[in-house]
């Protein structure tokens, strides 16, 4: 009898911690930054989380929004997608990326699967800030050689590009 109702005891609580229901976490709440723009909205700059710029002979389109009070005893994770008109699109590359306190940051790679780049990845951010409240800044770039002028790479990018969405999840400070 005891072992049976030690077994039913371990089987509970292994259902409770893989359920979330048991958070020994020394962090706070868990926290969600999504990005999702749609449409003309890419190209939204109202928003603050956009900028276009020149590198080489590439126009870079740039989304990117400073994450604060981010706790440090656990990973904060990436994923990044840009739908694309559809999986004949060609010419456009998306690298995500993560950076924080102004010295560090992580790249990571997106790869094209049918008509969406997708990427992810995670950052630690305990070595930099260590048991201080953290910031990290996640960023996500959609490039292509351009088109002569910034409206016309505008006008190429809302044809081609159908939407570009990024998530950081991450626990509160």
């Amino acid at each position: 009898m005891k072992t049976s109702l030690l077994l039913v005891s371990a089987v509970g609580f292994a259902a409770l911690a893989g359920c979330g229901l048991f958070d020994d976490s020394p962090c706070g709440d868990h926290q969600t930054y999504d990005l999702y723009l749609l449409g003309s909205s890419i190209v939204d700059s109202t928003s603050g989380s956009y900028y276009s710029y020149m590198q080489g002979n590439d126009r870079v389109f740039q989304w990117s929004e400073l994450v604060e009070n981010v706790c440090t005893d656990e990973h904060a994770k990436m994923d990044c997608r840009v739908a694309l008109l559809d999986e004949t699109t060609t010419g456009i590359s998306a690298r995500g990326r993560a950076s924080w306190l102004f010295l560090f940051e992580e790249n990571f790679t997106m790869t094209k699967n049918g008509s969406d780049i997708k990427g992810n990845g995670s950052v630690g951010l305990k070595q930099a800030f260590d048991k201080d409240p953290a910031w990290f800044v996640p960023t996500l770039e959609v490039f292509f050689p351009t088109k002569g002028s910034y409206g016309a790479d505008t006008a190429f990018l809302k044809q081609n590009v159908i939407s570009v969405e990024m998530m950081a999840k991450y626990r509160k400070f």
